[in-house]
């Protein structure tokens, strides 16, 4: 039987850091540098496991959203966006948030990426209607219209990477934001064309 090593033994220098006074959110800074480190270096090969086929998966998935971003109006028969949200449509600011995904490496920025769309999303929802909290019926067609408009490639790669190298890691708030963001690009896959 493997018996996992203790955590000390998998992060020598914690210990050290902590002697030496480091602080828990300098111990995280150090973490989150050497996570960056690392996956710089193996980015492309956990990003595409499968190699050309996750490349193509996610070329076709790029093709269809363009094709619907074509159509798609914040009154699409899937969306039916509530006319009240449309003055921020199509809401630019979200849009620049999440085609950023890419130039990120980690799954941690990754994830911050799409957490820094949907709470504006959120505040832009809000700020429509000042008179009730934007409730997930309102906010899932919302994500869905940015998703397309911004059409960001290696959209399935991105989920899968995600959630294979954090997905334990994913608690609160980042949780939820990840699972609509993640429902909404399952729920683009079976979208089509007609309006």
């Amino acid at each position: 039987m493997i018996r996992r090593p203790p955590r000390s033994t998998l992060f020598p220098y914690t210990t050290l850091f902590r002697s030496q006074g480091a602080s828990k959110s300098q111990l995280e800074e150090a973490r989150k540098a050497v996570e960056r480190s690392i996956m710089s270096k193996i980015y492309i090969h956990a990003l595409y496991p499968n190699g050309d086929g996750d490349v193509h998966r996610d070329q076709v998935l790029r093709e269809h959203i363009g094709k619907l971003s074509k159509v798609i109006t914040p009154n699409h028969k899937d969306l039916r966006i509530p006319e009240i949200y449309y003055y921020e449509s199509p809401w630019p600011s979200a849009q620049a948030e999440i085609i950023t995904i890419n130039a990120y490496k980690t799954p941690c920025d990754k994830l911050q990426c799409v957490v820094r769309c949907c709470t504006t999303i959120m505040n832009l929802l809000r700020m429509a209607n000042e008179k009730s909290v934007p409730a997930a019926d309102d906010f899932i067609p919302v994500l869905v219209f940015v998703v397309i408009k911004a059409n960001p490639g290696s959209l399935l790669s991105t989920v899968q990477y995600v959630n294979s190298f954090y997905h334990k890691q994913l608690n609160g708030e980042d949780e939820y934001w990840w699972t609509q963001f993640s429902s909404a690009v399952e729920f683009i896959k079976t979208m089509d064309y007609t309006e």
